[in-house]
């Protein structure tokens, strides 16, 4: 039979738009069947974590499950046939199995094999599989024309690059995936930390709720007539606040799915100087700066855990005593804003900006602290800011830091504004 050359290159180029390797092999063997007069075909691969192997991967036929049950994997030391194919990286034929010297006989006699052809895939130097064809049994001894060989040559080196392209996106997958574990992992390890810098703080601020409506339900209980209803009015507004802030808490520490909605960044800003006010100390200055803001969309509990995450930080350094300033401000960055400021990107944005008058961050940290796990603290986890920074990803915003040693930083974070706002 004739080549059919156009034919041959349309079935390679196919491949080159495979996106799995179940879809690669489908093509494949449609392919071989076009092609070719065999009816069997497998595919072998040289195992990546130890090339000494050969393993089948996919056979096509009526041999499928018997193929796969004895032979999956082939040391290619102990095997003349596939050791000639890996140091010749040219087609290796058997016509008659059981009497060629190359073959292990057990493996013939178990499958009952004939004919064998296996075509190397060749990726420069390295033969990364093969695309075999064969007869078994009553099929009897099928010599290959040379343009049916032509034709596998050319499907088999399109196949070199095809799993050498698939390979690599498996193992950006899975990288992916790595990356969302590690991310995951670090932001609950973040959520018990906040949970500990809060935890003194949320007891402060709960007994004093309390006692303000133990006291007032006391009194109430003493009253004859009962007439005072600013004393039930006081005593619900505390336990109500009470609640309100266990649930804060609780949401803070509670891993779950983000929630979108319009948040109104002024009351996030609110709620959370309230829930982190009683973790600073009085010698410390805490001045809100609040300035017109658009609202948002986005998760109103992962926005207040950064911004918790910045108040904390602030707190830490300033220390004893000095100022911390937060604020929210409508931001539009324009072009000519983005080309001197490589980390910004053009849009109207409502700001939430945190400035301090600690220590401030050396030249040479500055990049670096919103990295995972770096931390110049003694007893440092490095896991707030890394957070602020996913959260603000996660929202489509921006995250900028100013600092200057001796005089202190401002953080700010950008959120996209809501559409129609």
């Amino acid at each position: 039979m004739a080549i059919k050359l156009n034919a041959v290159l349309r079935h390679a180029s196919t491949l080159q738009r495979a996106t799995t390797l179940s879809e690669l092999v489908e093509l494949t063997w449609q392919a071989v069947r076009s092609e070719t007069r065999f009816r069997t075909a497998w595919l072998g691969l040289v195992e990546p974590e130890d090339p000494g192997y050969f393993r089948v991967v996919q056979v096509e036929g009526s041999m499928q499950e018997l193929v796969l049950a004895r032979c999956p994997k082939a040391a290619i030391a102990g095997d003349a046939m596939l050791a000639e194919l890996v140091e010749g990286k040219a087609p290796v034929l058997v016509l008659e199995a059981a009497d060629d010297p190359r073959t292990n006989k057990a493996m013939v006699a178990a499958l009952g094999s004939r004919t064998i052809l296996n075509v190397p895939m060749v990726l420069g130097p390295v033969v990364v599989g093969a695309l075999g064809v064969g007869t078994f049994g009553n099929e009897g001894v099928m010599v290959p024309t040379d343009d049916e060989v032509e034709a596998l040559v050319v499907l088999a080196t399109q196949l070199a690059g095809a799993i050498t392209r698939l390979s690599l996106i498996e193992a950006q997958r899975v990288d992916a995936e790595r990356r969302q574990q590690l991310e995951r992992h670090l932001e609950s390890l973040q959520r018990v930390e906040l949970m500990g810098v809060l935890a003194a703080g949320v007891a402060h601020d709960l007994n004093n709720y309390l006692t303000v409506a133990q006291a007032n339900l006391e009194l109430l209980e003493r009253s004859a007539d009962h007439a005072d209803g600013g004393l039930v009015e006081a005593a619900v507004h505390a336990t109500r606040r009470a609640t309100d802030v266990v649930q804060q808490l609780l949401a803070l520490g509670r891993a779950q799915s983000p929630i979108r909605t319009v948040v109104d960044l002024h009351a996030r800003v609110a709620s959370t100087v309230r829930l982190d006010r009683s973790s600073i100390p009085a010698s410390v200055t805490l001045t809100p700066d609040d300035g017109y803001a658009p609202p948002v969309r986005g998760d109103a509990v992962q926005i207040e855990q950064a911004l918790a995450n910045l108040l904390i930080n602030a707190r830490e350094a300033v220390g004893k005593a000095g100022r911390i300033v937060i604020g929210v401000r409508e931001r539009v960055l324009s072009d000519d804003f983005v080309l001197t400021n490589p980390w910004a990107r053009a849009g109207r944005f409502s700001c939430v900006h945190v400035s301090d008058t600690g220590s401030g961050i050396a030249p040479d940290v500055l990049p670096h602290i919103f990295d995972p796990l770096f931390s110049t603290k003694p007893i440092g986890t490095g896991l707030g800011l890394a957070v602020v920074s996913r959260v603000v990803e996660q929202h489509g915003g921006l995250i900028h830091c100013d600092s200057t040693l001796g005089t202190g930083s401002r953080f700010e974070l950008y959120f996209p504004v809501a559409v129609n706002s």
